[in-house]
């Protein structure tokens, strides 16, 4: 697939060599692709979790995309590989993505965080992004035994842009679980609620 960036690593964990405008270029290369992808951001704590917990380095590894959300992550890649990239923070990036969807007509499901949360992430996406198409929404209080149904109105909604806000890692392990022709899951935690 073209349009995605070139991928390095920082102690065996893969990083993207992106700032913003690549991460956007790379969004919409996972759009106009053939198969879902995972869009994870990864900072100098989760570089080290990531080198016993087997489970978070196979999911990073196997993301589509995965963001340089922290300065040491930046400034390791610099210093290592001599690529000049900038900090690409999970939450700053979901609005760029939003933005994006809104004049490129991607349609987008939003799935996690409380119910009023969720809910208001909703309202304000659709006043900031007029024209966002927003296809479908659902809090992340699942049970175990709603997933099924929860997958299938993913996949009926017929979303390119799955947003995920489960907390780490729990965000980057959807992709694997979800069959759905969606084009970009985006893992989001840290500031949770806050647009």
């Amino acid at each position: 697939m073209t349009g995605l960036p070139r991928r390095v690593n920082v102690l065996g964990i893969p990083v993207d060599c992106v700032d913003v405008g690549r991460a956007l270029e790379a969004v919409d290369a996972m759009v106009q692709g053939d198969r879902p992808r995972t869009i994870l951001a990864v900072n100098p704590e989760k570089i080290m979790k990531a080198q016993s917990d087997p489970v978070l380095r196979d999911t990073l590894t196997g993301a589509g995309l995965v963001i340089p959300d922290g300065i040491g992550v930046v400034y390791a890649v610099r210093l290592l590989w001599k690529e000049h990239i900038g900090r690409v923070a999970g939450a700053d990036l979901m609005p760029e993505i939003c933005a994006q969807a809104s004049r490129q007509g991607y349609r987008v499901f939003l799935f996690g965080a409380a119910p009023d949360v969720n809910a208001q992430a909703v309202a304000i996406l659709r006043q900031r992004y007029p024209g966002i198409n927003i296809v479908g929404q659902r809090d992340g209080y699942v049970k175990d035994e709603q997933m099924p149904e929860l997958l299938d109105a993913i996949n009926a909604s017929r979303a390119q842009v799955l947003f995920v806000a489960l907390g780490s890692p729990p965000a980057g392990t959807v992709d694997g679980e979800v069959p759905a022709p969606f084009a970009a899951c985006a893992g989001l935690s840290g500031r949770r609620g806050h647009l």
